[in-house]
Formats: C-alpha cells, structure tokens, sequence
C-alpha cells in the first residue's frame, strides 16, 4: 500500500432491522414482545432510508517519522498529539488517517420528519448511527487485512473525543492529514462535522503495535453508559452486531 489518498465508495451495507434498534439503543428481543409498533418503524425507516445513504470514505496512510513528547511526528512533519494517541500509536511505522461518512441526505430527512412524527424520526436516527458504525468499521477492517498482507500489525481506531485526545484537538489534527473534502465533510469552527454521520479515525500499523482494544476504555462516559456491550468492537471483530 502506497502512502497516498484513497477514496472507497462501494461499501454495501448489510444492514437489518436489529441494528436499526440497536442504534436507537432498544432491546431487540424485547422490542419483537412487547413493542410491535417500535418494530415496524424500524422496518419502514430500514426501507424508506437505505436509498438515501450515500457512504465514502477517505483516507491517506502516513509513514511515522519519530515519537517525541507525546507527539507522533509524520513524514512531512505533521504530528497526532496526545496521551492516547501516544500510547497507542508509539509502535507504529505507518498511521492511516480515515473519514467516514453516510452524507447528509438521511439527516436532511430526520429534520424534516422530527417535527410530524418524533417515533419514526428516532428510527430513522438508529439507522444513521447503525450506518456509519458498520461502514467505519468495515474501513478498518479493510485497512487491517491490507496491512496483515504486508505482515503489519493494526491497532484499535482511535477517534476525537476518546479520554487524552479532546474533540477540539483531534479533528484538526486528522483534517489536517486529508482531503476531507472529497468525501464531502467539512469541519466547523467548533471541530464539528458536517454531514453530522461522519467519523474520523486513526489506526496504526506495524509489527510490534498491540492489535485490539476496546474504545469504551477511552470513553469519558464509562462509567455511566448502558450501551457498552454495544461497543465492545475491535478492529477485527464484525461491523455491526
């Protein structure tokens, strides 16, 4: 794999009705006994939101330089800065910055339905989230096979906003190491993304990195979230569940 851009739009999501649930973070088998209705908008917003989806995902692969301070110095002298990013990526002979997105034709028609009908609005968010889980995922998990074919190890995707690398510092930093713009994604001011069903990422690559993680680890909410045995994916693990 050459240290250049790769743009990736054929990603076929093979999504269902339960990661539509799962998304809105609904019990599946609960939902099928007792919440029918909740069941049925799961399968219309399934069917009325797939077409919308419009998936792309850039990325650009980066040979590491040095390891100074906490910094992990790139070739061109851009750096990931940050406790974790630090100790996770110290390892690493190469990192691959990747933005995922679904683009903002599901959101649009969230906004436009919210107002008319919140129940069915809210499926429709499940499906966002299921959608760019699943496609962020299947990116990483495209990116390990690449590299385990060269012998390179992978390490967990880190992303902004994970305890040690604030949104505020991260997303500057990975926008800093792509052309976001040919996914269509844009940062604001406030180092948020447009389209909202974006994520940003960085994996490192090498032979004695630590492959695996859990994100949770890293999560200021840890604590406190029910949804943990949702998120307990590693790189190699099946997109969505």
């Amino acid at each position: 794999m050459l240290d250049t851009t790769q743009v990736w739009r054929d990603w076929k999501p093979l999504l269902n009705v339960d990661h539509v649930l799962q998304g809105q973070g609904v019990d599946c088998a609960s939902a099928r006994g007792r919440r029918p209705a909740v069941v049925a908008l799961a399968e219309r917003a399934l069917a009325e939101g797939m077409p919308l989806l419009e998936p792309a995902v850039v990325s650009r692969r980066w040979r590491v330089a040095s390891v100074r301070h906490e910094r992990i110095v790139l070739e061109r002298g851009e750096a990931l800065a940050g406790p974790t990013v630090a100790r996770h990526l110290a390892g690493a002979q190469h990192i691959i910055a990747i933005l995922a997105t679904i683009g903002g034709a599901l959101d649009r028609l969230i906004a436009k339905t919210f107002p008319i009908d919140a129940a069915y609005a809210l499926a429709l968010d499940g499906l966002g989230t299921a959608a760019i889980e699943a496609l962020a995922m299947a990116a990483c998990g495209r990116f390990s096979e690449e590299a385990a074919s060269e012998g390179l190890r992978s390490t967990m995707p880190l992303s902004p906003g994970m305890v040690g690398w604030p949104v505020d510092v991260g997303q500057p930093q990975l926008f800093n190491l792509l052309d976001a713009e040919s996914a269509g994604v844009r940062l604001t001011e406030h180092c948020q993304m447009v389209p909202r069903r974006s994520l940003s990422m960085a994996i490192g690559l090498g032979t004695e990195v630590t492959e695996g993680g859990r994100a949770c680890d890293y999560c200021s909410l840890q604590v406190t979230c029910r949804y943990q045995d949702r998120y307990v994916l590693t790189l190699h693990d099946d997109p969505v569940r």
